[in-house]
């Protein structure tokens, strides 16, 4: 089948001029008029006023030019500041194919740099309107299948919330009166800061990377191979005992944000941008101390306690150990915990499938666009 390899900049116009942009400061949670930005949510806020509606007609696909992110948006919607780029087709196309050819390109990682000049030296395979058309179909197929998976998880995690609420009221408002306990009562030992490799260090073993921790959940694939200076300490190594902290990161809602890992290892050691705490586990429950520790009740406190220094927020272990949280009864946590597993256990299924379906879709993509869909 006959097709075209055009540049960039001969199938795309860039839109983004001439719109009024928004900063994360005036967003509002509700509104008449979403806001898309170059953050990974579709919708990151929302606008009142129409005169800050972006002036490019949808459908159109929005580039996040320090992120990577690519997103299909046909809706009206108001520009995010800072980053954000709108592209329009300047030719005869299906802009959806365009959305899955752009998605389908390996943009370099620059840091918190630009990256539309990436974008620019690239190529675009056009094939006929027709094909195009049919291979965005089967895409568009094989991607609904990966969001209502997403939906699914996204439904446990407020199945779990909404269960964390039912038994132990707001911890913002304590509405049952339970005992209110700092992490530092709560820790069995002291906290301790994690190992930092050395490119010069004789004791191979692996690191976590930060990403382990700040997806909301542990991801235990996000580590790499190290080596060390000194041997790590056994409170340094990976532990399902261990509550890890993220000691410091440039998104401040990301700072402070801590999980319990799923697994052990004695040779997987957390680096010293995560803070590990054990707590005593009579008083309480491992799941308990996840979940409160995603509440406005604790993020609050931690937000409000963090330091930045150049661009980072960070918090030390003197604020982690002062942070205050109601503690109910022990049996009323283990019930928790039962729940919680069970949500874990289906959590675990769903993201099985989710794992198929994105290596599913990864094929397809390949296959569309070597041209042998």
């Amino acid at each position: 089948m006959s097709f075209q390899e055009l540049p960039f900049l001969d199938v795309f116009e860039d839109a983004t001029g001439g719109n009024i942009k928004t900063p994360r400061t005036e967003f509002l949670e509700e509104g008449a008029f979403p806001v898309v930005d170059q953050g990974q949510r579709l919708v990151a806020g929302f606008v009142n006023e129409r005169s800050r509606v972006c002036r490019a007609t949808p459908p159109v696909i929005v580039f996040g030019d320090h992120t990577r992110a690519i997103k299909y948006v046909d809706f009206e919607f108001a520009m995010g500041a800072d980053g954000t780029k709108v592209l329009v087709p300047k030719v005869e196309s299906d802009i959806k194919y365009l959305y899955y050819a752009l998605k389908a390109i390996e943009i370099p990682a620059a840091g918190y740099s630009r990256h539309y000049k990436f974008l620019k030296e690239t190529e675009i395979r056009l094939p006929p309107l027709a094909e195009q058309e049919r291979i965005a179909g089967i895409l568009d197929a094989a991607d609904t299948l990966r969001v209502k998976r997403r939906e699914a998880l996204a439904e446990l995690d407020t199945l779990l919330q909404a269960t964390f609420l039912d038994m132990f009221g707001d911890p913002a408002t304590n509405p049952m009166g339970w005992e209110e306990r700092t992490l530092g009562e709560l820790a069995r030992n002291s906290f301790r800061n994690g190992l930092s490799p050395s490119t010069q260090g004789t004791i191979d073993g692996e690191v976590l990377t930060l990403s382990a921790i700040t997806r909301g959940r542990f991801d235990f694939a996000a580590r790499k191979r190290a080596r060390f200076d000194k041997q790590p300490s056994p409170s340094q190594k990976l532990s399902t005992d261990t509550f890890l902290i993220c000691r410091g990161n440039g998104n401040r809602q990301l700072v402070g944000i801590g999980v319990y890992p799923d697994r052990s290892s004695s040779r997987i050691c957390f680096p010293d941008t995560m803070i590990g705490v054990a707590v005593r586990p009579d008083i309480i429950a491992p799941a308990y101390l996840q979940s409160v520790w995603c509440t406005s009740r604790v993020r609050t406190q931690i937000e409000r306690g963090a330091r930045t220094t150049n661009g980072i927020h960070k918090v030390n272990q003197g604020l982690l150990s002062s942070i205050v949280f109601p503690v109910p009864p022990a049996d009323l946590q283990l019930h928790f915990t039962a729940v919680a597993e069970s949500v874990g256990q289906q959590e675990a299924c769903h993201r099985a499938h989710l794992a198929e379906l994105d290596t599913l879709f990864a094929s397809l993509q390949s296959r569309a666009f070597s041209g042998d869909l």
